[in-house]
């Protein structure tokens, strides 16, 4: 009886590891790929190019990003980010390891390489057909995405903490894991 109940345990524990498994994969096939924003709405206006853009990159495990924020002409806002992540049990963790943040215009122009946060940001994902939405442990940031694109909502984004919700279309193709 022992053995019995021993050889079932193993068996349940793989197939359960193997599903959570096979559900990164397509988590993953979902987020791998490169996004340009559309749209950026700061809670009270709807932004769209070329008053503001930018590229997201999630690939083999590698993140870059690169926002431009040019709403107000006299304080251009600007950021390039590069780093790396991945989706493990469910749950998506990534980190930024260099910036570059440039404020300003021309001469008057501030530079400086503030990391946004320390550590890993980590995210648990719900797999919904061909769609995740991924939630903040906190709560607070979350992103949907889709085969088309995808949609990042913060209500206390950068050392600002305004809300965004910005809106990104997919510019590559989806992969196959």
């Amino acid at each position: 009886m022992k053995k019995i109940l021993f050889l079932f345990l193993i068996v349940f524990s793989s197939a359960c590891f193997g599903e959570e498994k096979n559900n990164d994969l397509k988590i993953l096939s979902l987020l791998n790929g490169m996004y340009e924003v559309v749209s950026w709405f700061d809670g009270k206006t709807l932004h769209e190019p070329p008053a503001v853009s930018g590229r997201w990159v999630f690939y083999d495990g590698k993140i870059m990003s690169s926002i431009h924020n040019r709403t107000n002409e006299n304080k251009n806002k600007s950021s390039f980010k590069w780093g790396h992540g991945s989706v493990v049990d469910g749950m998506f963790r990534y980190t930024y390891t260099e910036t570059l943040n440039v404020k300003g215009i021309d001469k008057s122009a501030k530079m400086n390489r503030d990391l946004p946060w320390s550590g890993m940001r980590t995210f648990k994902v719900t797999l919904r057909n061909n769609e995740i939405e991924m939630t903040s442990l906190n709560g607070k940031q979350t992103w949907k995405i889709t085969k088309d694109g995808m949609v990042y909502t913060d209500p206390e984004w950068s050392d600002d903490k305004i809300f965004v919700e910005r809106k990104w279309k997919r510019i590559t193709p989806l992969t196959k894991n």
